[in-house]
């Protein structure tokens, strides 16, 4: 696996490595002892994925301490275009977002540590995330700010928002618990 550094501390890409033959492709996109060679946190709690249609958008989200959490994604099929907003108040880059499109067809891990925000528009129907992260959801500390509050030029695609995300608080009036 190759760590590729992000323009945020902590947040990185992992290019993991793919192996092919006649028979197709094999990826191995976690590997406990690389990722604690690499300096990363690997210690993760919990699994899930989503299917979304085209221009669905889930996000920004992140959970507070005490159950704040890195996380690793990845798209297993389709596309989608994933952002992350630095949340911690002492970092050169407060406020800054990375984003990257992740696709299928070329293997690559978002490895977002704590004090981040996470969120991501499907580009194309059927679009599968995988998210693993270090600890359980946990409703009581589960927030998000407001999608399109953080200066991300996002995909020209009509979004499709839940209630719960079109309400989310600004970035602007965030008052971050990260340090």
């Amino acid at each position: 696996m190759e760590k590729i550094e992000t323009n945020l501390e902590g947040c990185c890409i992992i290019r993991p490595k793919t192996f092919i033959d006649q028979r197709g492709s094999l990826t191995k996109i976690f590997h406990q002892p690389t990722f604690q060679d690499l300096g990363l946190k690997g210690n993760f709690t919990e699994e899930y994925y989503s299917l979304s249609s085209k221009g669905v958008v889930r996000g920004l989200h992140f959970q507070v301490p005490p159950s704040e959490h890195a996380k690793c994604i990845i798209c297993l099929s389709g596309s989608i275009f994933d952002v992350v907003v630095d949340l911690r108040s002492s970092s050169p880059t407060f406020g800054m977002h990375f984003s990257i499109i992740l696709k299928f067809e070329e293997p690559r891990i978002l490895y977002i540590p704590e004090g981040f925000a996470h969120g991501f528009m499907a580009l194309e129907d059927n679009s599968l995330f995988l998210n693993k992260s270090t600890t359980v959801y946990d409703p009581n500390c589960d927030r998000g700010i407001k999608w399109n509050s953080c200066g991300i030029k996002w995909p020209d695609l009509p979004p499709i928002l839940s209630q719960k995300d079109q309400e989310m608080q600004s970035l602007s009036s965030f008052k971050s618990p990260f340090k």
